[in-house]
């Protein structure tokens, strides 16, 4: 633990020198000592244009940009984030972006992408290089899930439902680990999340990053500077902010337990729970939890995995998952077949789960109206049956094609329901 305190101790001092040597930059009137055109010349040493080769955009927002570069000193391919140029000067923004590389390097996880280096060039520019991840976002991979044939990536076509499920699981780890840090995301979303061409999911984009309340985020608040309140105002993605922050209420966990709700159903259904014109009207239906419920969007998701997603999307923070491992908990359970905490399922399904989970997987698959209904089917085969032995043989024969259509209702849906979950 000492350890550990002192290697996050020392990335932070070095952080700092940067982020002042950065804050310096902006104020080119003022007068300036040779100690501290040394400390920014000593930081632009670091990353000399040669050492990085420029391969081409990746992706641009509101306020940065992101390029692949081949680092030549360490033959490595990497991402790098910049500011964009006409942002430089806004003292507010370059604060934000200094908290978003804090933060990120703050957070050690194989599922959060690695920052490495952050420093300034020659002219001023502040930039952070992070590790270059080659695979695809999750938003793109559910856009191409939902085409058929050519339209799919070799990857898409082996995100199965269960395999999903397990992407979902490495993702709650993720945030699960940024929580026990005092961290809270706040803008989760399929397009800030990675897959890897190796089966590994990264969560990318930290910017919106902030502490937890409460003892869980002092040490962040006392490590991390203060950011002049360019976290007090709405922000986050409107399709997948929970109500409170759609509202700008104080957040604590439960408001990214909703994200990964929203994140969840989109991979269950391969849309999403609300729609809108406009960002208002968006916000109006979240903040109302005016959604179509999952069991209609995805007519062939368990009643199990239906129970977990509402659960984590309740509209009020105290019927969620308490927290993102009560979540991810709830969900592998799920995944081994059993009932999760969630589900107000009847003694006799936690019992036929429980056989089919041990004994013999395909009877998972199996509802308890199916058993209903087979349990009806097979008397009236019976009653069949024996009227054909007594000679009433129409009414016998009428008996036995009812029980067979019966039977034949269950087995279609519960074929289907197999094919689905990719058993």
């Amino acid at each position: 633990m000492r350890r550990s305190q002192l290697a996050v101790g020392s990335t932070m001092h070095a952080l700092g020198d940067t982020v002042a040597a950065a804050e310096l930059a902006l104020e080119r009137t003022d007068p300036r000592t040779v100690g501290e055109e040394q400390a920014i010349t000593s930081s632009s040493a670091l990353v000399a244009a040669e050492r990085y080769e420029d391969l081409g955009l990746l992706g641009e927002g509101g306020m940065g940009r992101v390029t692949r570069v081949r680092d030549v000193d360490l033959m490595r391919e990497l991402a790098v984030k910049r500011l964009r140029p006409e942002l430089r000067g806004d003292r507010r923004l370059l604060r934000q972006f200094l908290w978003e590389a804090r933060v990120t390097a703050y957070l050690d996880h194989p599922n959060i992408v690695p920052l490495h280096d952050l420093a300034l060039t020659g002219d001023d520019e502040l930039f952070f290089t992070m590790k270059f991840v080659d695979g695809i976002a999750l938003d793109e991979a559910i856009t191409q899930l939902k085409e058929e044939g050519a339209g799919r990536s070799a990857m898409a076509r082996e995100l199965t439902l269960p395999r999903r499920l397990r992407l979902f699981v490495q993702l709650c780890r993720a945030i699960e680990f940024a929580h026990a840090r005092g961290v809270l995301h706040r803008d989760l979303k399929p397009a800030n999340i990675m897959l890897g061409e190796h089966g590994e999911l990264i969560v990318m984009d930290w910017g919106l990053a902030c502490p937890l309340p409460g003892a869980t985020g002092e040490a962040l608040r006392h490590v991390m500077p203060k950011t002049d309140g360019a976290f007090g105002s709405l922000s986050g993605t409107p399709l997948y902010m929970s109500p409170e922050q759609a509202q700008g209420q104080e957040l604590d966990a439960r408001s990214d337990v909703y994200t990964l709700g929203v994140i969840l159903y989109e991979l269950v259904a391969l849309t999403r729970p609300y729609s809108g014109a406009t960002v208002s009207e968006v916000l109006l239906h979240v903040t109302q939890g005016e959604r179509t419920p999952l069991a209609e969007a995805a007519p062939t998701a368990s009643p199990s995995l239906v129970a977990v997603v509402e659960r984590a999307m309740a509209r009020e923070p105290g019927e969620r998952y308490p927290s993102v491992r009560a979540l991810r908990e709830d969900l592998e359970i799920v995944l081994d077949g059993g009932t999760p905490d969630a589900e107000a399922a009847s003694l006799v399904t936690r019992f036929g789960r429980f056989y089919g989970r041990e004994h013999n997987p395909w009877l998972a698959a199996l509802r308890l109206k199916d058993f209903e209904v087979l349990i009806f089917a097979a008397a009236l085969l019976g009653a069949g049956i024996a009227l054909v032995v007594v000679s009433v043989i129409q009414i016998g024969v009428i008996l036995l094609i009812v029980a067979s259509v019966m039977a034949l209702m269950v087995k279609i849906p519960w074929f289907r329901r197999l094919r689905a979950s990719g058993d």
